[in-house]
């Protein structure tokens, strides 16, 4: 029977989110965890006790040397054979495309260590593989895994060191030699506070000498070290470390033996002078199960299989208000009462019931292999409101494969509850009002001889307010062969510039309706509509009255785009400026109605600024110029082929660019 600490350790490799391997000296596979038969495909127990390169299959399909057994290997052998591969101190390091390891190959990093007895010889190597294709984690370093204490600090992302009850130096890790630059050779086993020169240029304690000291004498010395139960924190600026100084924080806490005696002080050290990982748990250097869960960002504890508490992390001390002391060894699920005020069972205790039991009884919960995941709301009491919880649950094992207890992490997703639900509201907002605005869109335009007439609206992804109206004054027998033609552009966007869509839409074809000269018409219209104005929206509007008989469209430009005129006969183009302000902004405003002829083969192109305004992805404008050329060289197409070809070489530009306002675009051509 294995001790306890290698029982826990053999469940973290398991447990670890990196597929890892080790092998003997002789070659044959002592660990192969989930996440490595996740990547492969290869169950552990298949793979257990191989020798021979057979592990290699599932990567190269053929069996051969992997990274895990260079370690073995002489250094002229290595640089001979595998000139790829870098060697930093003991560690082997390696990125290479596998070409047959899954579709199309893949981009393999690898790392391998050398793991050691007591006395110092190498008995075993480590190899962690990381799919570093989509390089969304290609620069985390994963090697977590060594028997001793040196070596899992040595792979500790942060600098961190650790002295003994004597305040000498037994642990210099790696980070620690790059933000110092003293190698650890140079300071394995000093004391008097040597440890500190680096930092200040003098011998002085630092964190980790608090650690001994009484909280007395803290308090009087060290006012800006703040204790969190028995870990102390400080940031603090070191003016000599570095040029111009640096800001660092550390943090230190107590290794205890198995009988609870403080026996060495662990410290982490960040240069946070950028302030980029400000907020980051850094020190992951805990010997034991319990202490590496400390550290884990999410609220994490374990229970036995009898249900006892036996890590219960800082994290989870946070979310529940209970410390770790008051919950390691409670059972009889004491554990639920922070969360549902009762005892029932967590995810944790799901992990140890038949999966047929688990399906029937908890059918909100999902199975990934041996995890269980669940999203679940929790019901506020006494008055406060109720939270939305994600919680993932795995068993542990030991070496034997027997599960020995199970860890949960739960996380509150409450705030992202809700902006998923604001989402979905305003989602929901912007179709009402891109149906309201398609709703005023006539489907099928009204012909008069003498023209061909085309339109068309296209909705951005933030609903606006353009529209276009075709108005056929037959219907109240005002003027047999006259049609209304109408382009506008609500301000803002959603529902708001909707709904003033429509009030507008619906008063300016009345109007146009009851006046037969559009200069009266608009007038009326502005007055109803700045009168109803309460919010500060408006409208651009050109408005025309296009007669058969004479050819003639007699218009109003309210503020809006200059619709473009192209005469066939000169080749000229033509714009229709203003006759007076936006509707909506004053009452009593003066309009001015003027007239043009219509020619064959002369056309007219009105637009919101939708078009004009289009961006591509250098955020250069589609501007005037580019559209006035589209129409020159395609004037000789039909109206339909001219509103085509305008869309067509807007899309081209704009290419997968967002466009945040509506495009509308209204083409006559006389026939």
């Amino acid at each position: 029977m294995e001790p306890q600490n290698q029982i826990f350790r053999d469940a973290i490799i398991d447990f670890l989110p990196d597929a890892t391997l080790v092998i003997d000296i002789d070659g044959n596979v002592i660990a192969w965890n989930r996440a490595m038969e996740k990547l492969t495909g290869v169950p552990a127990e298949e793979m257990l006790g191989k020798g021979r390169y057979e592990y290699a299959v599932p990567f190269y399909g053929v069996q051969k040397p992997i990274l895990a057994n260079l370690i073995f290997m002489a250094d002229a052998e290595i640089k001979e054979r595998y000139d790829t591969v870098e060697r930093i101190g003991d560690t082997l390091v390696v990125d290479i495309f596998v070409p047959g390891f899954r579709s199309g190959g893949a981009v393999l990093w690898a790392k391998a260590s050398p793991l050691y007895d007591q006395d110092g010889n190498v008995v075993a190597a480590i190899e962690t593989i990381r799919d570093i294709t989509d390089r969304r984690r290609a620069a985390e370093d994963m090697a977590r895994i060594s028997r001793q204490m040196a070596e899992i600090i040595d792979f500790l992302p942060d600098a961190t060191l650790v002295i003994d009850i004597e305040e000498k130096v037994i642990a210099w890790n790696r980070a620690m030699e790059a933000l110092t630059g003293v190698p650890a050779k140079e300071m394995l086993g000093k004391g008097r506070y040597e440890y500190a020169v680096p930092f200040y240029g003098v011998q002085k304690p630092i964190l980790a000498n608090l650690i001994f000291m009484a909280d007395a004498e803290i308090k009087e010395r060290y006012d800006t070290v703040e204790r969190i139960g028995d870990t102390l924190v400080v940031d603090i600026f070191v003016p000599g470390f570095r040029s111009g100084g640096a800001v660092l924080w550390a943090k230190a806490s107590p290794l205890y033996d198995q009988d609870g005696n403080v026996v060495a002080a662990i410290e982490t050290i960040r240069d946070i002078t950028d302030r980029k990982r400000a907020e980051q748990e850094i020190v992951r250097s805990r010997r034991s199960l319990a202490d590496i869960i400390d550290f884990l960002p999410d609220a994490t504890f374990a229970i036995d299989r009898e249900g006892i508490v036996i890590t219960w992390n800082h994290e989870m001390e946070k979310l529940t208000g209970i410390p770790a002391a008051s919950m390691i060894g409670r059972g009889d699920h004491e554990y639920s009462l922070p969360f549902y005020r009762d005892r029932r069972p967590m995810l944790a205790n799901l992990v140890f019931i038949p999966d047929a039991e688990l399906e029937s009884l908890y059918t909100h919960v999902q199975r990934e292999g041996n995890v269980l995941v669940v999203d679940t709301f929790i019901p506020g009491q006494e008055g406060r409101p109720g939270r939305f919880f994600w919680a993932k649950a795995s068993p542990l094992y030991d070496p034997e494969g027997t599960v020995t207890g199970a860890i949960e992490s739960i996380r509150d997703i409450t705030e992202r509850r809700e902006m998923e639900g604001r989402l979905a509201r305003s989602n929901a907002e912007l179709q009402i009002a891109a149906d309201i605005q398609m709703s005023f869109m006539p489907k099928v335009l009204p012909r008069i001889a003498g023209f061909d007439i085309a339109a068309r609206a296209i909705m951005a992804k933030e609903v606006g307010g353009d529209f276009f109206d075709v108005i056929p004054f037959e219907i109240v027998a005002l003027d047999k062969g006259t049609l209304g033609l109408l382009i506008a552009d609500v301000s803002g966007k959603g529902v708001p510039a909707a709904l003033f869509m429509a009030l507008s839409r619906i008063v300016v074809r009345v109007n146009a309706l009851w006046h037969p000269d559009p200069a009266q018409a608009i007038y009326d219209a502005n007055n109803i509509i700045a009168g109803d104005a309460k919010s500060g929206m408006f409208v651009t509007l050109f408005f025309g009255r296009l007669r058969e008989k004479d050819r003639t469209l007699t218009y109003v430009n309210a503020g809006h785009n200059p619709p473009v005129v192209f005469r066939s006969k000169t080749g000229v183009l033509e714009e229709l400026p203003a006759t007076g302000i936006i509707l909506g902004a004053f009452e009593n405003q003066d309009y001015f109605s003027r007239s043009l002829v219509i020619e064959p083969d002369d056309v007219v192109v009105m637009y919101t600024d939708g078009v004009t305004e289009a961006i591509d992805a250098r955020d250069e404008p589609f501007g005037v110029p580019r559209l006035n050329a589209i129409i020159r060289e395609n004037a000789r197409l039909p109206a339909q082929g001219i509103l085509d070809r305008i869309l067509s070489d807007l899309h081209e530009f704009t290419g997968d660019t967002p466009q945040f306002d509506d495009i509308t675009l209204l083409v006559i051509k006389g026939t």
